[in-house]
């Protein structure tokens, strides 16, 4: 049954990337509708997290926000169902990078890169860092429970020869690709919600005490890598830009958690170029500093 979804799925997919620009958001924009008006999907968590960050916001500048974001949200959903099936010359056309000698460079000097972004605009771009730098590209990921659906979704991540390696597995792996003198370029998302009792850093990131993932930094100090941001911006639908901005060259001489957040700060002054274009559906606040110290008995 569940190869059966995957076929009918699959095939969908295929059609609708036949479609041309217009069409295709149109389909975006009957998304966007049905998920905010019909579905409400997350609608309560969005609504709270917009009041909550932007206390000064009126009910009406929240609507809209919050309209503009299941916008967004469709957007990315089409453009992530359809890119898997696009050739190289159009995905040139629709993600390109603002300053690329800046990574080119770092290969040069035989340096390994963390890159870290946000869920903002479309973050799902491992397809053009894999033929735009000499790099390996390392996605991290969690793998789908369907399998099916998780080897398309791998195999669609690597066809120009990025490397999807699961986030349990990710440390072995860089260390074994280092051993082999192969220069990676590591990608992770670094707004994710750490795991609760893998919580280890609190701060302030958009009006609210927030955990703060990690990883990152833990993995760029073992590599001794350079830490990277990638902003991803819209230049108008369907068509992207990227820059890369330096966190670090020097992991290890930074201190505890100064690369956290430092790519923390990074991204909120990001989101705030365009609040709409955040993933607010995310539960990210779902525990609260307060909540976080009762459960684990902290003083």
């Amino acid at each position: 049954m569940k190869y059966l979804a995957y076929i009918l799925t699959a095939a969908l997919l295929r059609l609708l990337s036949l479609l041309p620009r217009p069409l295709l958001y149109l389909h975006a924009n009957l998304l966007g509708f049905v998920l905010h008006r019909i579905v409400g999907y997350r609608r309560n968590v969005v609504s709270k997290n917009l009041r909550n960050v932007f206390p000064g916001y009126s009910e009406k500048q929240i609507s809209e926000t919050r309209k503009r974001f299941y916008r967004n949200l469709a957007d990315v959903i089409v453009e992530n169902a359809v890119i898997q099936f696009y050739p190289r010359r159009k995905l040139e056309k629709m993600f390109s990078f603002k300053n690329p000698e800046l990574l080119h460079q770092y290969y040069k000097q035989g340096r390994h890169v963390v890159l870290i972004t946000g869920h903002y605009n479309n973050w799902e771009w491992a397809s053009p860092l894999s033929y735009t730098f000499q790099h390996l590209v390392i996605g991290v990921y969690r793998p789908l429970k369907n399998r099916h659906f998780d080897r398309a979704f791998r195999t669609a991540r690597t066809r120009f020869g990025a490397d999807m390696v699961p986030m349990g597995r990710i440390g072995r792996a860089l260390i074994e690709y280092r051993e082999n003198e192969t220069l990676t370029l590591t990608g992770m998302v670094g707004d994710q919600r750490p795991v609760r009792k893998y919580v280890q850093y609190w701060t302030e990131f958009m009006n609210q005490k927030t955990a703060v993932f990690t990883g990152s930094e833990k993995l760029a100090i073992k590599m001794n890598a350079v830490v990277v941001f990638m902003k991803v911006r819209r230049l108008h639908r369907g068509t992207y830009e990227a820059e890369i901005e330096t966190i670090t060259e020097s992991p290890k001489e930074t201190g505890k958690f100064e690369i956290t957040e430092k790519h923390t700060r990074i991204l909120e002054q990001l989101i705030l170029e365009d609040p709409a274009c955040w993933l607010w559906s995310h539960n990210r606040w779902k525990i609260s500093y307060e909540r976080w110290k009762e459960l684990e008995g902290k003083d």
